[in-house]
């Protein structure tokens, strides 16, 4: 099969957007049996998975999560194959049994396979070497290449000589107007980003990241103004999620008999209340135990594990997370969907719900889209939040217990 730089670049495309036109990629068979990537409802576009982003977290770079996805086509797979096996081979004839087994250990499944593959080991040059060089930076014969085509193939023994690797399901095109189509299990999310979509929300099936100010083509001029917020909100992942938490936080706090939500700022981060770099997630259970849980990153992975929504990202801690959601914290407060409470001698300084955004909620767009179309989302925050306290207390006791004074 003929791999050329394109192919590359249109990899990378869908490892970094999580889609990209499906011809694109047309000359690769196999990723698409394996459930690295799926079609879009109109078969128009390649749609990274689940799958994909395991391989993206897994493996050290994006080049070798590239030749990860490139690794399980059969040609491929048999060329790099027969280099693994000569590298082995050159372990076992040095009599290197630690390098031997870290490469054993390092290859999983694919070891046995490649073992098979030992008759026909041999450290030449392939027909893919112009790729080669791109993703590895030199040809896989080069000693150099040698721990990345272990990794990769590794990374992917589960799905190829495990044969783990089965089709995934195509999901709807994103319509944001529907959150019950759109948070579903499967469905991938972009890190969050100050900037405006650059297409169409009709024309993905992965939630945005992008977080800016509505589009010519997403405004409704008969909005009203709390409708256009309503939309804001709606069309913008990251803010949608954050504003159904605050929405939660006052459905629970209503209830007055089963705890309560509570968003908080550790007493340095007061002063800069409007774009803090983290805020706490304090719990209250039925008994009247305030508990700092973790936070507002935490919440959130949380959330969208129960959802079965992966972020398109490598490795992301929950510090780096929370200081991309100050940005957005900011804007939710000028918006006037979240708003700041200062503490009183009964309760502390956080977040609540804006009044104005809790009676739009009500009317008909928010009632709608916001309230019965979200009622999954509504539950995961509140289960998880139920969860989370239940684990916490009974991994740290105790010493999670809330110890900051009123202020």
């Amino acid at each position: 099969m003929i791999v050329s730089p394109t192919i590359i670049r249109s990899l990378e495309q869908l490892l970094t957007t999580g889609e990209v036109p499906a011809a694109d990629i047309s000359p690769l068979k196999t990723g698409e049996t394996l459930g690295l990537w799926t079609t879009s409802a109109n078969t128009n576009r390649a749609v990274a998975t689940p799958t994909t982003v395991q391989l993206l977290q897994t493996l050290p770079s994006l080049s070798e999560t590239v030749a990860a996805l490139l690794s399980c086509e059969p040609e491929i797979r048999q060329a790099w194959g027969k280099i693994i096996a000569a590298r082995l081979q050159e372990l076992g004839t040095r009599r290197d049994t630690q390098g031997l087994c870290e490469a054993i250990t390092t290859l999983g499944q694919a070891a046995e396979t490649l073992l098979k593959l030992l008759p026909q080991a041999a450290l030449t040059a392939t027909k893919y070497s112009e790729i080669e060089r791109i993703i590895f930076e030199v040809p896989a014969e080069q000693a150099q290449a040698t721990p990345k085509l272990q990794r990769v193939f590794g990374a992917t023994a589960s799905l190829v000589e495990g044969k783990q690797g089965t089709p995934a399901n195509s999901l709807p095109d994103i319509d944001f107007l529907n959150p019950a189509i759109n948070w579903v299990r499967g469905r991938l999310l972009r890190l969050p980003t100050a900037e405006s979509p650059k297409l169409l929300a009709t024309n993905s099936s992965v939630l945005f990241g992008e977080c800016g100010e509505l589009t010519p083509a997403e405004i409704n001029h008969q909005d009203t103004p709390d409708q256009a917020i309503m939309r804001w909100v709606l069309f913008r992942p990251w803010l949608f999620l954050l504003a159904q938490i605050v929405f939660t936080q006052e459905a629970w706090a209503a209830e007055r008999i089963s705890g309560k939500l509570s968003l908080e700022l550790e007493s340095s981060q007061l002063s800069q209340f409007y774009e803090p770099t983290q805020v706490l997630v304090v719990i209250t259970t039925p008994l009247g135990e305030e508990v700092i849980c973790g936070s507002l990153a935490e919440l959130l992975l949380l959330v969208l594990n129960q959802l079965g929504v992966d972020i398109l990202t490598p490795n992301l801690s929950t510090t780096e997370l929370d200081n991309q959601l100050a940005p957005l914290i900011n804007n939710l407060l000028h918006q006037k969907v979240w708003r700041f409470q200062t503490g009183t001698s009964r309760q502390r300084s956080g977040y609540v719900i804006h009044p104005e955004f809790s009676d739009s909620c009500y009317r008909v767009l928010g009632s709608k889209s916001f309230i019965r179309l979200s009622n999954h989302i509504t539950s995961a925050i509140r289960n998880t939040c139920d969860r989370w306290v239940k684990e916490k207390l009974a991994t740290t006791g105790n010493t999670a217990l809330l110890e900051v004074s009123t202020t």
